[in-house]
């Protein structure tokens, strides 16, 4: 019973804070960040802690007034735990998040130790035969849109496999570079 409490005030934080984040096009990167904690928190639920997470952020931007399209990154953090930490057999699975500024830039680097994207594409291929993704293109060209409009032309979303000592799957690592206000 505590645990559904725990999972439903959590949720309706969630859907409280993307409504009102719905109504600017830029929201305060605090903000944006605790929607991300929950959206994680509830994940975390549902996978009956399957893995543990860690956030990095680099001071700057908490003491800065930096401004964020709202929930940008979420898509990438789905998919690292969707499709990479579920996906996986082993215990001890980790999601880190880091947030660096950098010359104008707000780089985000979100890392999985899950399956890896060709295991995961497998396992949607045979459990989704018809199922086609639309939600990273459509983030990436809202990153692209933001970023255009900031004047940032680097390439904005990098995808990287990561493996093993024995040339293994050993997750995803994807970085983030967006436009800082």
């Amino acid at each position: 019973k505590r645990l559904a409490s725990d999972y439903l005030h959590k949720f309706s934080r969630l859907i409280r804070g993307m409504l009102d984040s719905s109504r600017n096009e830029v929201i305060p990167f605090e903000k944006d960040l605790e929607l991300l904690q929950l959206y994680i928190d509830l994940e975390r639920l549902r996978f009956n802690n399957k893995f543990t997470s860690h956030i990095e952020i680099d001071p700057e931007l908490l003491h800065g007034d930096y401004k964020v399209p709202s929930l940008l990154i979420q898509p990438f953090l789905e998919n690292a735990i969707i499709h990479g930490i579920a996906h996986s057999k082993k215990d001890g699975l980790k999601l880190n998040v880091s947030v660096k500024i950098n010359d104008g830039k707000i780089c985000y680097t979100i890392e999985d130790d899950g399956v890896g994207r060709k295991k995961a594409a497998l396992y949607n291929n045979r459990n989704k035969p018809n199922h086609t993704s639309v939600g990273l293109k459509i983030t990436e060209d809202r990153i692209l849109h933001f970023n255009q409009t900031k004047k940032l032309v680097d390439r904005a979303v990098v995808i990287t496999d990561l493996f093993d000592g024995q040339n293994e799957p050993a997750g995803t690592r994807i970085k983030v570079t967006i436009a800082a206000n």
